[in-house]
């Protein structure tokens, strides 16, 4: 089922819908702010699971803290330890990491995902 359209929902898709740095909803609530001085933190994060639930952001939890990112394809992330900023990572084919549990060991995988850590390019 499809979100209801909202100027809310509009604006808070366009302040995050080509954006690559994986903001927060606190970030992304002072980019709307902007638009739209009177909206609340609230309204900014439940449209932002309504977009994630619509299949538009993807959501990811770092150190318990939710980032949304529109590209949706399955991808690795760089996350530097100094800074906090949280970078896509490229992988070939052939550097995809093979399974290690099979049917067979008893478990069953529903979902991965993989985050390289360290120090980005401008704190190192």
């Amino acid at each position: 089922m499809s979100t209801r359209r909202t100027r809310q929902l509009e604006v808070i898709w366009e302040a995050v819908k080509g954006e690559m740095s994986h903001p927060t909803a606190d970030q992304i609530y002072e980019r709307v702010r902007k638009d739209m001085p009177h909206i609340s933190l609230g309204t900014v994060y439940r449209n932002l699971q309504k977009l994630a639930a619509d299949g538009k952001l993807q959501i990811l939890t770092i150190d318990r803290t939710q980032h949304f990112d529109p590209l949706l394809e399955k991808h690795p992330h760089f996350i530097c330890e100094s800074c906090g900023k949280v970078y896509d990572v490229t992988l070939d084919r052939s550097d995809e990491a093979a399974p290690v549990l099979s049917p067979e060991t008893g478990f069953t995988v529903t979902s991965h995902q993989l985050s390289l850590y360290g120090t980005c390019e401008m704190c190192s």
